[in-house]
């Protein structure tokens, strides 16, 4: 009986040191946790099984693009890059009057065609002169338009600049884009000693027809001067080629040194039975295609509805002489951002027929001479 107790005494001392180690071992192990911070606290959301680890990709063959066809993302990824579009920067140097001036252009790329977003025509002191920006969109692999521009340094009797033109594709068959000049105020006067005078000389002129060039023209008058004194006659003309809806004029366009600007090259004004009116003549351009059997038309002896006419038989094989036209020609500015031409009024136009000369300008009569209306 006594070796039981002692027994049981034993047990319930091994029982309470083992608790005791047990709780000691809790409590040191509870701060460590906290400390640590590497359990996170338990989600509220149900815990869901991991996905399976998947197993790398092989690395490809460096000649797996010429064996193998792309896999179906790797092919559109391939498509996107070929209908992308990238950029490049161009620049063209000029010396003007001594002075070197640089055209900068930025240009979208799709594979083979292009377009420039935008220009800028800077100094040698690297200070912009004009800047234009263009919009650029594209679908398909292909821009909507494309635009171009290049640029054409020039030198006249009385000054020299660069012109610059713009054109658009796709356009109406008759466009003929834009042109805007840019050389130094008051020409030869201050021929370059002022690179601050290096200016444009207005807004882009925009025209249905043709840019032709630079000319002098040989209607100004030349002032008679006493010796020793000399004057600018500023008979400096940009020449266009443009479209009246039946045939081409020859418009020119004053360069105006002095002031720094262009204007209408002619200004006319005439009295007609009709009153006072500001028509002015043009050289013509003509494209005939005459009729194949015979016609007749009407020829005024002067542009003018009340005068009577004579009617002239056409046969396809008579000769006809494309003269002169005679119409009142607009000059229109678009809010000082663009200038275009457009005509006023009646167009007529001045032929020879068999050797006789006259006017005419209904529609009927102009399909008779091969120049029915068109664009």
């Amino acid at each position: 009986m006594r070796n039981n107790g002692i027994r049981a005494a034993t047990i319930l001392v091994v029982a309470l040191g083992l608790c005791l180690s047990e709780c000691k071992r809790s409590n040191d192990a509870a701060p460590a946790q906290a400390a640590t911070g590497a359990i996170a606290r338990p989600s509220s959301q149900t815990p869901q099984a991991s996905p399976p680890a998947q197993p790398p990709a092989p690395l490809p063959s460096p000649n797996a693009s010429l064996t193998q066809p792309p896999a179906p993302s790797e092919a559109a990824s391939q498509t996107s890059i070929s209908a992308s579009v990238s950029a490049a920067d161009s620049t063209e140097s000029f010396t003007i009057a001594g002075h070197t001036f640089r055209l900068l252009k930025h240009v979208q790329r799709i594979a083979h065609d292009e377009t420039v977003e935008w220009w800028e025509l800077r100094n040698s002191k690297d200070e912009v002169v004009h800047r234009e920006t263009y919009s650029v969109s594209a679908a398909n692999g292909e821009f909507d338009f494309t635009v171009s521009v290049t640029a054409t340094p020039f030198t006249t009797k009385e000054g020299a600049g660069i012109i610059v033109q713009h054109g658009e594709e796709p356009s109406d068959p008759m466009a003929g884009g834009s042109v805007q000049m840019f050389a130094y105020k008051y020409g030869r006067e201050k021929y370059g000693v002022d690179e601050s005078l290096f200016q444009s000389f207005g807004p882009p002129i925009w025209v249905e027809g043709e840019y032709l060039g630079l000319d002098t023209d040989p209607a100004r008058p030349k002032p008679t001067l006493p010796p020793g004194i000399t004057m600018m006659t500023m008979d400096d003309i940009l020449k266009f080629k443009i479209w009246t809806g039946n045939f081409y004029i020859v418009y020119p366009v004053r360069i105006n040194w002095i002031a720094g600007s262009l204007e209408p090259g002619i200004r006319c004004m005439e009295m007609t039975s009709q009153g006072r009116t500001s028509r002015c003549s043009y050289p013509v351009e003509v494209e005939a295609h005459r009729e194949s059997e015979p016609t007749f038309v009407r020829l005024f002896p002067e542009p003018d509805d009340r005068a009577t006419p004579k009617h002239i038989v056409l046969q396809p094989d008579t000769k006809v002489e494309y003269l002169e036209a005679r119409m009142q020609f607009d000059w229109v500015s678009q809010d000082g951002k663009s200038i275009n031409f457009k005509v006023n009024g009646d167009v007529w136009l001045k032929v020879r027929i068999a050797g006789q000369e006259g006017w005419a300008h209904s529609e009927e009569d102009f399909q008779a001479l091969g120049v029915p209306q068109a664009g």
